[in-house]
């Protein structure tokens, strides 16, 4: 430091320009020679990018023309994947543990969080279910963006983008709150986890291990955002919610992690990276401004950010933490039956005879078998303890 100011080294690799903070942590995570790529530009508010492992393709919300778009990379071909027939706008997106699609509606049309299957490409005859319309018998005002937990709770924010409705409005929820919808033996229900301490709760990620929520407040300025990190319980309740990281140069419209807990955070002209511990190790300067990003491509090492008006990627060292498949292990005859939800696309299992720092994970040789809607792999028992994790290939 100098006089209080941090010394931020900047450098340009062909179009792309880093500022550097950390130097030792920006190396292990980016290659200052990769080149940044301009997929497609498209002319209205769009958001929400998520990756579909079962095709290798981007999925984004158009918010102005209330659809759901897709973006095959290997190309860059720009299609329609979804058309909302309601007129509501997706704005959040991601996939749960199975592989489906849940978004959030927003704006003056949409209340809800929804589930959308069974896509025709470019068409409208998706199947739409409401997973959640509304809370304490009052609507939502505008959900926003989305997250999921490995038991299946779907954690969203509403932060009232597009709704025209104040809090408090008849029928309508009196705050901006962050909320968990819980579906399980047929019992849904949802609940306000954090309904004080932030103006405008807007992006929303877990840590890789679910033990931290980080939940960014849009509502200090246009030219700041504090992204929150909150304890997660067993029980699935918070505590503490203290700052986790300051954004600055711009807002934090959308954040995720990496496998090793880094978030990567949209920021005004770039992307924003930060530690596990909060401090800033670098900034992707882009010259546009993103709206969102998601970790995508074969091994989750392809950074997409869709903004006004492109939407772009840019291959990075370490792979996005996506969603955890939940393990399940039961006594089959004297044999150990694994099973998984299925798809699970990109994942391989592996085993390990201790969880200490030296342990090592060995793939298993055989391939899964998919019975009703799970994959199931057959493993020899033996009296020594063996540990099972799934992890991207």
């Amino acid at each position: 430091m100098l006089g209080g100011f941090i010394l931020i080294a900047v450098q340009t690799a062909g179009a792309v320009q880093f500022q550097i903070s950390d130097a030792t942590e920006f190396s292990k995570i980016i290659d200052t020679n990769a080149v940044f790529t301009t997929n497609a530009t498209i002319n209205s508010q769009i958001e929400g990018p998520v990756w579909i492992p079962n095709g290798q393709f981007l999925v984004f919300s158009d918010m102005g023309n209330n659809k759901l778009k897709k973006l095959d990379p290997s190309s860059n071909l720009l299609s329609d994947y979804f058309l909302e027939p309601s007129g509501a706008k997706y704005n959040g997106n991601i996939l749960d543990w199975q592989e489906r699609l849940i978004s959030c509606e927003s704006g003056s049309s949409g209340f809800k969080v929804v589930m959308t299957t069974n896509v025709a490409v470019g068409t409208s005859n998706g199947v739409i279910v409401s997973l959640v319309t509304s809370c304490n018998g009052l609507k939502f005002i505008s959900p926003n963006d989305v997250c999921i937990k490995s038991d299946g709770s779907v954690w969203f924010t509403d932060t009232g983008s597009d709704s025209g409705i104040a809090p408090g409005t008849s029928g309508y929820q009196p705050g901006y709150y962050v909320y968990r919808f819980d579906e399980t033996n047929g019992n849904a229900t949802v609940a306000p986890v954090i309904t004080n301490g932030l103006q405008r709760p807007n992006g929303i990620c877990f840590s890789p291990d679910e033990t931290k929520l980080y939940v960014a407040d849009d509502g200090i300025n246009w030219n700041m955002t504090n992204i929150m990190g909150y304890n997660v319980t067993s029980s699935n309740t918070l505590t503490g919610g203290t700052i986790f990281c300051t954004v600055n140069g711009g807002f934090s419209d959308g954040f995720r992690c990496d496998v090793d807990g880094r978030i990567w955070s949209t920021a005004g002209d770039g992307v924003e990276i930060f530690a596990p511990d909060g401090h800033r190790i670098g900034k992707i300067l882009m010259g546009s401004r993103p709206n969102n990003l998601c970790f995508g491509g074969s091994e989750y090492q392809t950074l997409f950010t869709v903004g006004q008006p492109n939407v772009c990627s840019f291959p990075v060292l370490v792979a996005g933490a996506v969603a955890i498949r939940r393990l399940a292990a039961c006594n089959d005859g004297g044999r150990l039956l694994v099973s998984w939800p299925a798809p699970s696309t990109g994942f391989k299992l592996q085993t390990a005879d201790s969880l200490d720092g030296g342990a090592v994970w060995s793939d298993a040789t055989d391939s899964p078998l998919v019975t009703n809607g799970l994959n199931e792999m057959s493993l020899s028992a033996t009296n020594a303890a063996e540990f099972l994790r799934l992890r991207l290939n």
